[in-house]
């Protein structure tokens, strides 16, 4: 399965131990009704909510504190986020597809993306509503993804790999460049990973929890946001669906001694939330 991440923005937690199970379903929200003429009817929620459970054997003792820490929210309320290597994008459904909520300026819409620059402008397509472009004034525009769901940058960890791939219409340039940039959980700058090309993989540095993938298409045009890739230990694909890192509340938890001690049998379940506290 390779290294899972789990924990709040800034305190992210390494389970380098692959998980003897490892769940992800989604609940699609989906019932059905039968008739008694035996015609059937299904209705479905509009957003499924997606699932994780996770169970280790003779987990080491310091990642099953850690986990038992967050499970009985010691450090605090509020939601969790997983980083999952099984995840091929983790940016968002419509961010990677470089779409939005139509007329939206908030997360949902226009500030899913930003410029780093001092020239450049991500706007709203005058023709297709609800799909967004980035205008580059110069060789030097740039231009930033945020996190949907954190509402700010991604979730990172000293020592986790972190790979982005430009979207489609930049990434046939060759003058392409990207980046990552990587900050302390303040948001204060540590420094920045970067290639030539479509695709850089950095590997965040002592002191960072957030991560910031940039674009400059290096030659001044309009060029569409659809098509990034944002990975966590992968390879970025062009094109790839948004998975986004959806928000997660621990729901359950066992732990029970192992054989040896100070080993431990851990599990963990986790459900997608829009929030939560307490």
């Amino acid at each position: 399965m390779g290294n899972l991440w789990i924990g709040r923005p800034g305190s992210m937690t390494e389970i380098d131990q692959a998980a003897k199970s490892f769940d992800r379903s989604s609940d699609l929200g989906v019932s059905e009704f039968k008739s008694l003429g035996g015609r059937v009817t299904v209705t479905r929620n509009q957003s499924p909510v997606r699932r994780l459970k996770l169970a280790w054997d003779l987990l080491a003792p310091a990642h099953a504190r850690a986990l038992d820490r967050l499970a009985r929210r010691i450090d605090g309320s509020g939601p969790v986020f997983v980083v999952d290597p099984a995840a091929g994008n983790s940016l968002g459904l419509n961010q990677a597809a470089g779409t939005g909520i139509a007329g939206a300026t908030d997360i949902t819409g226009l500030a899913q993306w930003f410029r780093t620059s001092t020239t450049g402008t991500v706007a709203e397509s005058t023709t297709a509503a609800g799909t967004f472009a980035f205008t580059a004034a110069d060789a030097t525009s740039t231009v930033a993804w945020r996190c949907v769901n954190t509402v700010g940058n991604f979730p990172a960890a000293p020592g986790m790999s972190v790979s982005f791939r430009a979207p489609t219409a930049i990434a046939a340039l060759g003058t392409c460049r990207v980046g990552i940039d990587y900050k302390k959980a303040d948001g204060t700058y540590i420094s920045s990973a970067g290639a030539d090309g479509p695709v850089v993989t950095g590997t965040a540095p002592a002191g960072a929890a957030y991560a910031t993938p940039t674009a400059r298409p290096g030659t001044a045009g309009t060029y569409s946001l659809a098509g990034a890739c944002l990975t966590y230990g992968g390879a970025p694909e062009d094109g790839l669906a948004g998975e986004g890192l959806p928000p997660m509340s621990v729901t359950g938890y066992s732990d029970t001694p192992g054989r040896p001690l100070p080993y431990r049998n851990f599990s963990i379940d986790l459900v997608e939330v829009s929030s939560a506290a307490g």
